[in-house]
């Protein structure tokens, strides 16, 4: 009987994957480091990062990646604004090599999903991901951030 219960309590979690992103819906602070402030709108806490004339601006967080190799990588983004070169998101590993992503940020005040995989790892255990905002103006907003094993 409790070998049963047991498998009933834990049958919703199999075939989900893990979020390796701690607050990836930006609900607290805590979780992110560098240029960054969240901001309440729509019923829904988002991450904002402001563009800067001379330099990019950096968000970032160290991640366990549990030595996986490929990793699907989903985010939203919105901007009304942005007018620059770009949204990068970044994945540096502890010897200082990276991989990264660079898109086209679409300032149309609508929420864009993106997502790709991430297959650069090399078994990492210990990644920062970074969201890098390049030189320019305006502001965009980051939310639903998911990293996880590739299925």
């Amino acid at each position: 009987m409790k070998k049963m219960l047991a498998f009933l309590i834990l049958l919703p979690t199999l075939g989900l994957a893990e979020n390796l992103i701690k607050d990836g819906t930006m609900d607290t602070s805590t979780a992110w480091k560098g240029d960054r402030k969240f901001e309440e709108f729509e019923n829904n806490r988002a991450l904002v990062i402001e563009a800067k004339k001379n330099r990019s601006v950096m968000v970032s967080q160290e991640t366990n990646t549990r030595e996986l190799a490929d990793l699907t990588v989903k985010f939203r983004y919105r901007s009304a604004d942005y007018k620059g070169r770009g949204l990068q998101f970044r994945g540096t590993r502890t010897d200082d090599s990276s991989t990264f992503r660079t898109l086209d940020v679409k300032a149309d005040g609508q929420w864009h999903d993106y997502s790709t995989t991430f297959t650069a790892v090399r078994g990492s255990k210990e990644v920062t991901f970074s969201f890098e905002l390049l030189e320019g103006e305006g502001t965009v907003y980051i939310d639903d951030v998911v990293i996880e094993g590739k299925s």
